[in-house]
């Protein structure tokens, strides 16, 4: 008996030992194997910055600077905001991706301007005022003038392209910032257009990878009076551009030394057929029409620049760079 019970007692034992290496030897493997991680959110590719200074505007000292720039959010244009000021950094909003940066004038210009970039960063909310030399980053690379510049929005009636600059109230409004696509939004009402008032909302996109931005236009609650269209157009630095079409889009384009450093750069519009885009000339743009828009359009409009990242080198790769992104891609 006595036996019989040191045997089962030394089985019970071993047992025991056993089961003990073995989860012992669970747990080991367990904690070896990495816990499951909750997917990181997607690193900011894009961005829309709109940075004022924190005093309201004064005419008298338009170029002061009393401290740091804030991120506004929405924001109604003083009607006396002049042209080369400093009360909003960049002179207006813009939008970054990872290849390229634009901005518009927040004036009555409403111009839209070109920032080359040679880096893959978000750098614009870094950016000085020394923004007209070439740095490490990049560049200012366009003269706008008087022009429509790069593909600012227009409105062409009786042979004249009007640029959208008198009205009674501007707003704008950052509507998303940051992820792979921004978004801001302008409102003009009371925009006047050759005698006639009309409330218009311009919604302009950036989207990650891309070295077009898209411009919405709509008319509120309404459409373009009879005889106006809406229009954009490319600064006619060069006295020629290229009217095509490719993938259900027509488009505008040019290339050649016509960068603020007199260095290589391709300009195009684009929009879909279904809008009827014109190619007109104007004494300082080439113009694209649309004569099927009444009430709203959608367009883009890119600039490719021999020092960016897209390392184009003329105008045949830059022309298959806007056919691609009149598909789409």
């Amino acid at each position: 008996m006595r036996n019989y019970l040191y045997l089962l007692s030394g089985a019970l034992l071993f047992s025991a030992l056993l089961t003990s290496c073995q989860d012992a030897s669970t747990t080991a493997q367990v904690e070896e194997k990495p816990a499951a991680q909750a997917p990181a959110e997607a690193a900011d590719q894009t961005q829309a910055l709109l940075l004022v200074q924190g005093a309201p505007f004064d005419a008298e000292n338009k170029n002061r600077v009393d401290g740091a720039y804030q991120a506004k959010q929405k924001m109604t244009v003083p009607a006396n905001l002049t042209p080369q000021n400093k009360w909003i950094m960049f002179e207006g909003p813009v939008l970054e991706n990872d290849k390229v940066a634009y901005r518009y004038y927040a004036d009555s210009r409403h111009r839209f301007d070109i920032y080359g970039k040679k880096v893959s960063d978000l750098v614009m909310d870094t950016v000085s005022w020394q923004y007209h030399d070439i740095m490490d980053w990049g560049s200012d690379i366009l003269k706008v003038g008087n022009s429509l510049g790069m593909g600012s929005p227009a409105i062409y009636a009786d042979g004249k392209v009007y640029a959208l600059e008198n009205s009674d109230t501007k707003t704008i409004e950052v509507i998303k910032s940051g992820g792979d696509k921004s978004v801001i939004r302008t409102k003009w009402m009371g925009l006047a257009i050759d005698g006639q008032k009309m409330n218009v909302v311009q919604d302009w996109s950036i989207a990650a990878g891309d070295y077009f931005s898209t411009i919405d236009l709509s008319v509120e609650g309404g459409k373009l009076p009879e005889g106006m269209y809406f229009a954009t157009g490319i600064v006619s630095h060069l006295p020629d551009a290229t009217a095509g079409s490719a993938n259900g889009y027509g488009y505008l384009m040019n290339w050649g030394k016509q960068s603020y450093h007199k260095e290589m750069l391709g300009m195009a519009v684009m929009a879909k057929d279904e809008y009827a885009p014109k190619a007109v000339e104007d004494e300082l743009s080439h113009l694209l029409v649309f004569e099927n828009a009444p009430e709203k359009v959608s367009y883009r409009f890119m600039a490719v620049w021999e020092q960016d990242q897209s390392q184009t080198k003329d105008a045949a790769g830059f022309k298959a760079m806007v056919e691609s992104a009149a598909a789409g891609k």
